[in-house]
């Protein structure tokens, strides 16, 4: 890797680039006044500038046939054009407009970029959906669909994969928690987040409080429909607001070689700085009220700017429940400033979250479960520009993360006096027995922190009639937690140590993060160059570079290209790359794993209670989890017709060394015991000797497969027959295959045969999903009013498999594995007590349904604008056929999205 930099590094600096100065001038639209502070950006060199206080910019350029000039400031339209090198010749003049409804075109919905295969979505984007935070914006992507709108649990996304009917799956775990999502570049980490009360095993809690292994619980299996903790996902998407931020570029395919740690897609955010009007605004739906604040001061010529917001969340998405509330509060405080050599931003955010279930109206156990997050995160961000230097320019971005989270949950339980163990080392003990009644107090208190630190050079040349635009770039992450970790008392946890299927329950034992947990560091180094080449009526793009990760010690070389070749008004691209995804610090530190077994509970009332205990102690970390990992390709060709613009991108996409819970069968000694009586005295016991007990262990390795497979389209018409109308189409057909590639058991029913264990292959998940969209807007620009409809189209969504059929091995009294004759492997005289039930898993979508969702927004000329919105507007309510107690029924769909009304009101001054 060293010596592939250094080449990079030789080539650029020697090779001679001739140079010339782009003068222009930026002004107001309709007033023609200048415009100061304007960002000029070369797309492909970025290189960059900012006009002076009278709207002049220069920028120094490659002696190239064609320029993409970007002109940005806040409150204005962004504006890309394209020059010839004959236009840039002499001084030229930029005009930006008003960034309201009154623009002459405005773009409602989620548009392909102009590279490769990257999605942009724009201010209007975001408001095309009345969004309480990134969750409902991205909701507009290919191969995404509106939901009920929900903020009572917490909200992840994957990209380019079929999602299944709940987030109880591994494949869905990998996915998102391979989603990255960066902010100014920077990017947002949940690896610290370690909010789980169970150890890492296969069977453990679901709900609201902590979800098992990898956080993958059916939420339908608890009374409350959702849950707080996203551990071992991707960041939770309710906590970021959307009301600061100005632009969103989603990378489904193959990013650039700057970004790692990811598997599943990139998020890049840009949020507002720089001068802007006083925004007050206030949001309404369905139970939940935003409230929101922000304004760009301009401090001076010399120190620049400072951007406050603040937003405030109340939300209760089932008025009718009135237990279930979720509070957000997030600020924002940005100091920029700049000068045509440096731009710096300094910028400080506070966040606070609080999910709060109250079950005491509706039980009488007294529930109740909280799950509070506050984050506090500094961050700076410079920007360089080299006047004479063998490099064009320097980025330096800094972040430092602090966060606190609360989970708890206490519970009234009358269970008579049960005996529990206690101690922290194995052998056999007297136990403890808890209160006939009493309140059971489970929390977990964690403090995430973490650091970034990047450092990217840019270097553009021409050589001959070929652009290189070389960057080289180092990273470094830190991960950790202080926080106090598991609490609570193993006098008020019962914990069964067995099942009828051969798993264990965990008992508990306080686990402490900060005495446990180290700190654990990502590096990596990328060079990537971009390269153009452009003919009379062609043009090649090609972004070739190599990555390279150290994960926690584990190495990993990443080569990624995208290219594409366009003529006249065709373009055919393409892509190939590997990413990786470090594994959360609650995968890799699970902490001790205590089990005990009640021997003997003998008691004579008034007189003596014994309990007789062994406890065992099984292995505790996952220091041998290694980043899981994706290898990436699409291919795509894009086409001008005279009416519209078509996209079409096929993809596949191979997971790999993913993270799951594997069983191991396991016999341990469990002592036999003689009771000692001695009248109304407490009986003695002796350990006679010992007998074999066999049950499952799990731990989390690197072996769950999924492959991504399909194609995504969009299609823009630029002309309607009707003026000031547009339509907009796009869709998505994915085929999903997962695999949990590891054996899987069953204990023997009877302890009497030689068969401990039943031993079943694994089996294939199968997913299909096909589904269209389109966004239609009437736009009258002369009294800034928008109308737009945006309909979905779900046409396949299907998931195929069968488990538990494929009983091929056992495993005898010494855990050998014997394998079965196949013609033997469903005989249930031989084999009955190993041969599970077989399930079968097939759903078919019985016939095509839609949605269709509406926004009316107005802006008026004194600063206000009214927004309202209606998804499913036109109440349409989707069957299916479902199995309920044991008979096929056509019902509503449970997930089906619900009337529902909401209205935004802003306003600037």
């Amino acid at each position: 890797m060293k010596y592939f930099v250094l080449l990079f590094l030789f080539i650029a600096t020697t090779i001679s680039a001739q140079q010339h100065i782009v003068k222009g001038h930026v002004v107001e639209s309709i007033t023609q006044k200048p415009l100061q502070s304007v960002t000029v950006l070369e797309v492909k060199s970025n290189k960059w500038t900012i006009t002076d206080e009278n709207g002049y910019f220069e920028i120094k350029l490659n002696d190239i046939k064609e320029f993409s000039l970007n002109f940005r400031l806040l409150g204005k339209q962004e504006k890309s054009i394209v020059y010839t090198k004959e236009q840039v010749a002499k001084s030229i003049i930029v005009e930006l407009e008003n960034d309201d409804l009154r623009l002459k075109e405005i773009i409602v919905s989620a548009r392909k970029g102009k590279n490769f295969s990257e999605i942009i979505m724009g201010r209007e984007a975001i408001n095309q959906v009345q969004a309480f935070s990134l969750s409902d914006v991205l909701e507009q992507l290919p191969g995404q669909a509106t939901t009920n709108f929900d903020m009572n649990e917490f909200k992840t996304i994957a990209f380019r994969t079929v999602k299944p009917s709940f987030i109880g799956n591994s494949a869905y775990g990998n996915k998102s928690f391979g989603t990255s999502i960066v902010v100014d570049g920077i990017p947002i980490s949940n690896n610290e987040n370690m909010q789980s009360y169970a150890g890492n095993y296969g069977i453990g809690e679901v709900g609201p409080f902590s979800p098992n292994l990898l956080g993958f619980g059916d939420p339908s299996a608890n009374d409350f429909n959702g849950y707080f903790s996203n551990a071992n996902f991707g960041a939770d998407l309710r906590q970021i607001s959307t009301g600061n931020i100005e632009k969103i570029e989603v990378v489904q395919g193959i990013p650039s070689a700057k970004y790692g740690d990811l598997t599943s897609g990139l998020i890049k955010i840009e949020q507002k700085a720089g001068q802007s009007p006083f925004r007050v605004y206030a949001s309404l739906r369905d139970g939940t009220s935003e409230y929101g604040f922000s304004k760009g001061f301009k401090i001076s010529d010399k120190f620049g700017f400072l951007n406050a917001a603040v937003n405030y969340t109340k939300s209760n998405s089932e008025p009718r429940v009135s237990y279930t509330k979720y509070d957000r509060v997030n600020t924002n405080l940005m100091w920029s400033w700049a000068n045509k050599n440096i731009r710096n931003s300094f910028s400080v955010d506070y966040g606070f979250n609080n999910d709060n279930v109250n079950y005491e109206a509706e039980g009488t156990d007294d529930k109740i479960v909280k799950n509070k997050k506050t984050d506090l995160s500094i961050s700076n961000r410079f920007k360089m520009n080299f006047s004479e230097s063998f490099f064009d320019n320097l980025d330096v971005n800094f972040n430092f993360s602090h966060g606190k989270q609360n989970t708890f949950e206490s519970e009234l339980v009358n269970v008579g006096g049960t005996i529990v163990g206690t101690s922290t080392t194995e052998g056999v003990y007297t136990g403890t027995y808890t209160m006939p009644s009493y309140t059971t107090v489970k929390a977990v208190e964690g403090i995430p922190i973490s650091s970034f630190l990047s450092a990217d050079l840019y270097k553009s040349y021409a050589a001959g009639s070929w652009m290189h635009n070389m960057s080289y770039g180092t990273a470094i992450r830190m991960s950790d937690n202080k926080g106090r970790g598991r609490l609570g008392s193993p006098e008020t946890m019962n914990s069964a140590f067995t099942n009828t299927n051969g798993g264990s329950g965990q008992a508990f034992r306080p686990y402490n993060y900060a005495d446990n947990i180290l700190a654990e560091y990502q590096f990596s180094l990328y060079a990537e160059d971009n390269i153009v080449k452009n003919w009379s009526r062609s043009a090649l793009n090609i972004d070739a570079g190599l990555r390279y990760d150290n994960q926690y010690g584990y190495s990993f070389l990443a080569p990624r290209i995208n290219a594409s070749y366009a003529q006249d008004n065709f373009k055919i691209r393409g892509g190939f790359g590997l990413t990786s995804k470090a594994p959360s610090l609650n995968q890799v530190y699970t902490g001790p794993r205590y089990y005990d077994a009640v021997l003997g509970d003998y008691r004579l009332p008034g007189y003596y209670n014994l309990g007789i205990v062994q406890t065992f102690i099984d292995f505790s970390n996952n220091e041998n989890l290694k980043p899981s990992k994706s290898l990436r390709s699409e291919i795509g060709f894009d086409y001008k017709l005279p009416f519209a613009t078509v996209n079409i991108t096929g993809f596949y996409n191979n997971l790999y060394d993913g993270i799951t819970s594997q069983s191991l069968p396991t016999a341990r000694q469990v002592a036999d015991l003689q009771i000692n009586y001695n009248g109304n005295q407490t009986p003695t016991y002796d350990i006679t000797g010992y007998s074999p007990f066999y049950y499952l262990q799990t731990q989390l390795v690197n072996k769950y497969l999924s492959k991504d497979r399909g194609v995504e389209f969009f299609m823009n018409f630029d002309k309607t027959f009707i003026k000031n109308i547009s339509f907009d189409l796009n869709g998505s057909y994915i085929e999903t295959t997962n695999r949990n590639d590891i054996d899987s058991y069953y204990r023997s029913t009877n302890v009497n045969t030689i068969e401990k264990f039943g031993v079943y292959k694994p089996y294939d998940e199968h997913y299909k999903s096909f589904s269209l969209a389109g966004n239609l807007s009437y736009h009258l620009p002369k009294i800034g009013m928008v109308i737009a409809v945006r309909s979905e189209h779900f046409i396949v969504k299907d998931n195929n498999y069968n488990k538990d059929n494929l009983l091929y091995a056992y495993l005898d009294q010494n855990l050998n594995k014997v394998l079965i004759p196949a013609e033997d492997q469903n005989n249930k005289v031989l084999y009955g007590h190993i041969l599970k039930t077989p399930s079968v898993y097939d759903r078919e979508l019985q016939k095509v349904y839609h949605n269709f969702n509406l926004r009316v927004s107005k802006d008026f000329l004194n600063g206000f604008r009214f927004s309202f919105y209606a998804n499913n507007f036109l109440d349409l309510k989707q069957t299916e056929i479902a199995l309920v107690n044991g008979t096929y029924v056509q019902r509503i769909k449970p997930d089906m999205v619900q009337l529902s009304f909401g209205t935004k009101i802003e306003y600037q001054f």
